[in-house]
């Protein structure tokens, strides 16, 4: 909790090529990477083989990790990918040894983890995937993170004043040259050839938030009553749509493949054809026991954490690395509950499903994960399938 990095990986860090780690049932909130002149990544946790030792090179990879049961919440990757999780050569060497055999690769399982609140100031607020090819992302909620598009490469070229919008929720880059080149041709490896294109079942991804921060053209700060600059939409003042954007492929054509899982929408551009296995829109809400977004109008912030809303510092130096997001709650505490409130009201970030929940039983059998978050088992006794997302209900 509350540690800061100028590195990648502000809670936890895995870096290099570590066989068979595992990181897991921890609780990693309130952590921070940030640089002004370098994109750094994964603010709650990074996992990444060592940068290549030259140009077009490919890395030794990570080895296999696994990433299992953890609380990831509040965490931020100011200048880069991956508020929640980052993974970032997780393959190199391996697959260019067996280009045309996906199961001798290094691997990454991301199982019932909470990503929840995080931010990131490029893309990818829950998770970002960057030459990773072997990924399996199932029985995880992903909800409410953010991404601002404040981060220098949300700039375009000639666009000092106003940012791309990125990604916010699970965003697959596309792979660099050489890991494109070292994947086979055989009809085993064809899906990972060119993104990151990871395993996506039985997953909650819910209402990640995308925004960009733009300079008001002609505004004059010396006289203006409201802001010049700002993060767009601006939920603070509660005027503005807000922007989802849940699911998405860079740097090349692509989607991603969500089956037996709960969305906000149906179809959208980062997304594949839905097959009927999943469920969106208002009758899909999740039902948490206790969800938050960060700077949520009216949201009581326990002291000495004063900010409400969303809010951008800038010193005006040099385009988009300068920018320093600032949201709150800091606070695993619901500042707003009752002295008697029941288990889960107490406190901010409960991301358990309510009975009734529609995640219920609409996760697939066969995808080897046993029990859930909370070591439950899955399906629950008196279910024939298990739960979307990273709770089961008993």
């Amino acid at each position: 909790c509350g540690n800061f990095s100028l590195s990648d990986g502000g809670g936890i860090g895995h870096l290099g090529l570590s066989d068979g780690g595992t990181i897991a049932n921890n609780t990693i909130v309130f952590n921070q990477t940030f640089n002004q002149g370098v994109g750094v990544s994964g603010g709650g946790v990074f996992v990444g083989g060592a940068a290549p030792l030259a140009p077009n090179a490919l890395s030794q990879g990570s080895g296999d990790v696994d990433v299992l049961a953890n609380r990831i919440l509040g965490n931020q990757a100011g200048a880069g990918d991956g508020g929640g999780i980052r993974a970032q050569f997780v393959n190199g060497t391996d697959v260019l040894a067996s280009p045309n055999d996906a199961s001798l690769w290094h691997r990454l399982n991301l199982h019932n983890n909470i990503v929840v609140d995080n931010m990131a100031g490029l893309a990818g607020g829950g998770i970002s995937l960057q030459d990773s090819a072997r990924v399996s992302i199932v029985h995880n909620t992903v909800a409410n993170n953010d991404s601002t598009a404040t981060a220098g490469a949300a700039f375009a070229p000639g666009s000092p004043n106003q940012s791309t919008p990125q990604p916010a929720g699970i965003v697959a880059r596309a792979h660099s040259g050489a890991l494109t080149a070292a994947i086979g041709n055989g009809a085993g490896v064809q899906d990972y050839k060119t993104f990151s294109n990871p395993t996506l079942d039985n997953n909650i991804v819910w209402h990640n938030r995308s925004f960009y921060w733009q300079m008001v053209p002609g505004c004059d700060a010396t006289t203006s009553a409201t802001p010049c600059f700002g993060l767009v939409p601006d939920v603070g003042a509660g005027t503005d749509p807000v922007v989802y954007d849940d699911l998405a492929v860079t740097g090349t054509t692509g989607c991603l493949n969500p089956r037996n899982s709960i969305l906000t929408a149906l179809n959208e551009p980062g997304s594949c054809t839905d097959d009927g296995s999943n469920l969106a829109g208002d009758d899909a809400d999740p039902l948490f026991v206790a969800e938050y977004v960060n700077g949520s109008p009216g949201q009581t912030i326990v002291v000495n954490e004063t900010t409400t809303s969303l809010a951008t510092a800038a010193a005006l130096d040099e385009g988009g690395n300068f920018i320093d997001v600032r949201f709150g709650p800091l606070t695993l505490t619901n500042a707003t509950a009752t002295a008697d409130c029941l288990v889960g009201e107490c406190l901010l970030g409960d991301y358990h499903l309510q009975d009734g929940s529609p995640a219920e039983g609409l996760g697939a059998t066969g995808t080897g994960v046993a029990t859930d978050w909370d070591d439950d088992p899955r399906p629950n006794p008196t279910g024939a399938n298990p739960d979307a997302g990273a709770d089961e209900r008993l």
